[in-house]
C-alpha cells in the first residue's frame, strides 16, 4: 500500500504538471519566459487522493493477479478487525473530497504567464480566459518585496508590477511561489521590453498613485 500510494502521488503529480506546461504551448515558440502557477497546487489532489484511493487500488491490483477472493477476504476481514465498514468510508472520502479537489486542480491547468516579445498573455483559472498587456502601452514599472499581513508586516513576495496607460495592471507576484527576490531574467528581461526604469516600493499598495497614468 506504501508502494502504491507513492506511486500514485508521483504519478498524479507528473501528469498534473506535464498537461500544464503541454497547454501553455499553445502560446506558440516566441515567447521567452514563462511563469507558472504556485507548485503546491499540484499536490493536493495527488495527497488526497493517495490517502482516499491507495485502498481501493491495492484491492484492484491484487484481484488483477488473479486472487480476487483472497482479497476479498482480506477486505472483510480488515473491516471487521477495525469495527467498521473502513473501505466504504474510503469510497466516501473519495467521492467527497478527492474528487472535488481533482476537479478544482483541473480546472487550474490552463493557468500561466508567457512574456511573449510584443505583449505578456495570461491565462487565469478556468474560465476566466487569456488577457493580454502590450509592453508599449506600459507606463510604470516597479519592484516590490511583497505583501503586508493584518498586522502591517510585510510579507516576502517579490514581483514586479507593470502600469499600462488604461489603468490596467499587472504583477508578476500574482503567480508563481512566494519568493523574496525576483529573478534577475525577469527583470532585465522586462526593462528591455517596456524600456522604463524599475521603481522600488515595499508592496504594490505603496505605489505612488500620483506615477499612474
Amino acid at each position: 500500500m506504501i508502494a502504491v500510494a507513492v506511486l500514485f502521488a508521483w504519478a498524479t503529480h507528473h501528469w498534473l504538471v506535464s498537461l500544464n506546461r503541454y497547454l501553455a504551448a499553445s502560446d506558440g515558440p516566441e515567447m521567452s519566459l514563462r511563469l507558472w502557477p504556485q507548485s503546491a497546487i499540484w499536490w493536493f489532489f495527488p495527497g488526497f487522493g493517495s490517502v482516499a484511493l491507495t485502498w481501493e487500488i491495492t484491492l484492484m491490483l491484487w484481484s488483477a493477479l488473479g486472487q480476487s477472493e483472497t482479497a476479498k477476504s482480506y477486505r472483510l476481514w480488515s473491516d471487521g478487525r477495525a469495527g467498521f465498514d473502513c473501505t466504504r468510508i474510503l469510497r466516501w472520502m473519495a467521492l467527497v473530497i478527492a474528487l472535488p479537489i481533482g476537479v478544482f486542480t483541473v480546472l487550474a491547468l490552463p493557468m500561466h504567464t508567457a512574456l511573449r516579445h510584443q505583449d505578456i498573455r495570461v491565462c487565469g483559472y478556468a474560465w476566466a480566459g487569456c488577457t493580454t498587456f502590450e509592453y508599449s502601452k506600459a507606463v510604470q514599472m516597479t519592484q516590490i518585496e511583497g505583501f503586508r499581513d493584518r498586522d502591517g508586516k510585510v510579507q516576502p513576495r517579490a514581483g514586479i508590477v507593470l502600469d499600462f496607460a488604461d489603468g490596467r495592471r499587472w504583477s508578476s507576484a500574482d503567480i508563481g511561489d512566494f519568493t523574496k527576490n525576483v529573478d534577475p531574467a525577469l527583470s532585465a528581461y522586462l526593462i528591455e521590453r517596456t524600456g522604463l526604469p524599475l521603481e522600488q516600493a515595499e508592496t504594490e499598495m505603496d505605489i505612488p498613485k500620483s506615477n499612474r497614468t
